[in-house]
């Protein structure tokens, strides 16, 4: 086994905690305390930062212009400054940030800002955000860098969930890779965090390297935010030793974790007991799959020395996962993730990106026709490879809210259901659901269609607990909205009685069935095909034919 190796293994049994730095941890403790405290206070700012914003209109107070770039909008605010969409005067989009007034007129903050833009200009690199300007001498200072139109992966998280074992290896390889180019050039991070990683649509990108070393020893004023994020700092940050590009590896690992579970792997809570548990305790890591799991316990190595570099990282990422051939029609992050992309492009009346040409409303509504009309000569995998692909392009054509682009998407969990994906296409139709609801209501048919169909995927996927659940409560929402003897309020019983016979207690199974039976035979005859049905499945249940049939099967 090689070194690298042989750090993933013991991280992977547990490391001994650090014992370094006692009194200056109670130090950095009572800052972040107290900064965090403030934050808290101002709940609405310190969100917006964390998980990004859609852009907003310049207000009365913002600048227009910052050096040679034209301002367009507003895109967030930090502890160091504003930030702005910006333009230069070729076109190109930029992410200008403009430093805090307070932090402007500090001797000390303005030297050293300067000193970190002189590093961080030698950065470059597929997986970082390039600077493309600085005014360190300007009043007030700023710098800019290339635009992502993308969401940060705190974003992406707080709203698509954690993300799969397929997502984190690319993830993963950016972000070394990434951290490779910046430490190449002699510069730290410093503050990786989720909030600091953007997902474009052809992987991440870091922002903000090496730029929190300016705020060492500024004063902060009652409107600052929490330099470094307490889940989020590495042992040595926290004890106020030298910072290497180790610190940087801790914070990736912390990262990594965060994407596979939500939630960094030091847990919630007072910044002061995350502090505690980052220089003393374990992380956790139960919900990182492996074998990333190992990984990530490698970079969380308490030791500085016992951690893999960055290039040991893509290393061994690359010999566990192989990267995919990079086709236009095949979405780089899942569909979820994906869709959040059109909320950070660029405003319409600045230029499309070099190539691209979308598509019209008119070939989209075309490409639909298409699939759904030979639906049945289509393989249904490759049914909802189209779908999803059309999903992505009328989301940036569209909107992400608008009426096509959801139904593509509960047409793309659909005919992954028909390929015998079940637990694929529930995910899927659960964020289908959310958003229907929020856009059409919660007793629109089609949010009722997406719901019905979320939990006959749960219940094929095994989960018939929870289907049996969802349907009985979609069987009332129908008989509420549609009546009692619609159809499809009938069939969501009908449902709702196989999997409570799947999930084990067939004497109410046999009880729900038998008023299905009823009310159809009622309501369409006793010779009606679905009546039949329903019949057949309630004499299954009574033990009175011979070969019964599986709830899988019969719901298909």
């Amino acid at each position: 086994m090689d070194e690298a190796g042989a750090r993933v293994s013991g991280a992977a049994a547990g490391a001994r905690p650090s014992q370094r730095g006692r009194v200056r941890l109670a130090v950095a403790v009572h800052v972040l305390v107290l900064a965090a405290t403030i934050a808290r206070q101002r709940n609405w700012l310190y969100r917006r930062v964390e998980l990004g914003a859609v852009m907003e209109d310049l207000g009365t107070g913002d600048p227009q212009r910052i050096g040679p770039y034209t301002l367009r909008a507003r895109l967030g605010q930090g502890g160091m400054g504003r930030v702005f969409l910006g333009r230069s005067p070729s076109g190109r989009a930029v992410a200008v940030k403009v430093v805090h007034e307070h932090l402007a007129r500090q001797s000390d903050f303005r030297r050293r800002f300067a000193q970190e833009v002189t590093a961080i200009r030698a950065v470059s690199g597929a997986f970082t955000a390039p600077l493309v300007g600085a005014g360190p001498e300007d009043d007030p200072p700023w710098l800019a860098t290339v635009y992502v139109a993308g969401p940060s992966l705190a974003e992406a998280v707080a709203e698509a969930g954690p993300f799969p074992l397929a997502s984190l290896w690319p993830l993963a390889a950016g972000l070394a890779e990434g951290l490779q180019d910046i430490h190449s050039a002699r510069v730290v991070h410093r503050d990786l965090k989720p909030a600091n990683v953007l997902l474009a649509a052809d992987g991440p990108r870091v922002i903000d390297f090496g730029i929190a070393r300016a705020l060492d020893g500024a004063s902060l004023t009652p409107d600052s935010v929490v330099i470094g994020t307490p889940g989020f700092m590495s042992p040595e940050q926290i004890d106020a030793s030298e910072l290497g590009p180790s610190s940087d590896v801790f914070t990736l690992g912390a990262v990594l974790a965060f994407a596979a579970t939500g939630q960094s792997p030091f847990g919630e809570g007072p910044p002061l007991a995350m502090l505690h548990r980052i220089v003393h305790g374990d992380a956790r890591l139960d919900g990182v799959p492996e074998p990333l799991r190992g990984l990530v316990a490698a970079c969380l190595a308490k030791e500085p020395a016992d951690r893999p570099t960055p290039a040991e990282v893509l290393r061994l990422v690359t010999e566990s996962w192989r990267p995919p051939e990079q086709r236009p029609t095949e979405p780089f992050w899942p569909t979820p993730v994906t869709l959040l992309l059109p909320r950070h492009r660029l405003p319409h009346s600045d230029p499309q990106p070099a190539g691209e040409v979308p598509p019209t409303r008119e070939e989209l509504t075309l490409r639909y026709t298409r699939v759904r009309q030979n639906e049945r000569d289509l393989d249904p995998t490759a049914a909802a490879r189209q779908m999803e692909q059309l999903a992505i392009d009328q989301a940036r054509v569209l909107g992400p809210d608008h009426p096509d682009t959801i139904q593509s998407r509960h047409m793309h969990a659909f005919y992954l259901d028909i390929a015998d994906k079940p637990a694929e296409a529930a995910p899927l139709m659960a964020a289908v659901v959310t958003d229907r609801r929020r856009i059409l209501g919660p007793d629109h048919e089609e949010t009722l269609r997406s719901e019905q169909l979320h939990a006959l995927f749960l219940g094929k996927s095994g989960e018939y607990a929870e289907a049996a659940r969802l349907l009985a409560q979609n069987a009332r929402d129908r008989a509420r909205v549609l009546g009692p003897d619609h159809r499809s309020t009938l069939w969501s019983r009908h449902l709702h009685a196989d999997f409570v016979h799947a999930a084990g207690d067939h004497t109410e199974a046999a009880r729900l069935m038998a008023g299905v039976v009823a009310d159809l035979t009622r309501v369409l005859g006793a010779d009606h095909s679905a009546t039949r049905s329903s019949r057949h499945v309630l004499e299954t249940y009574l033990g009175t034919e011979d070969s019964p049939t599986a709830a899988r099967q019969r719901t298909s």
